[in-house]
């Protein structure tokens, strides 16, 4: 009985430690996928998203922060976020993604 414990807890401390340092994604693939989902909105959206790509937009209207995913067990897994931000004349969005997945999480501001 005292080997099987032993190797549970074995097992539970290296997925804990395992998911605690996941790999993240690079700030280009996060900007990647912002612009990947913002040129292809959900279809229940419409047509409310106006926005052409990130060829026309300078570099300085373009932010990329990594922050803390809000939760408690976010919070206990070290779970993170990309937060990217596109402001353009005709559009100011924020885009947020899993850090480790590269997974669509909630879009602020699009909407025209």
């Amino acid at each position: 009985m005292k080997k099987i414990l032993i190797i549970l807890i074995v097992f539970v401390v290296i997925c804990f430690s395992y998911f605690y340092k996941s790999p993240i994604i690079s700030s280009d693939v996060a900007l990647i996928n912002a612009e990947k989902y913002l040129l292809n909105p959900p279809e229940e959206w419409g047509v409310s998203i106006y926005f052409n790509g990130l060829e026309g937009i300078p570099e300085e209207y373009i932010r990329v922060n990594l922050s803390q995913k809000h939760g408690f067990w976010n919070e206990l897994l070290n779970r993170m976020q990309w937060e990217v931000t596109i402001k353009s004349p005709k559009m100011g969005a924020t885009v947020m993604i899993d850090a480790h997945t590269g997974d669509f999480i909630n879009l602020i501001g699009a909407f025209s």
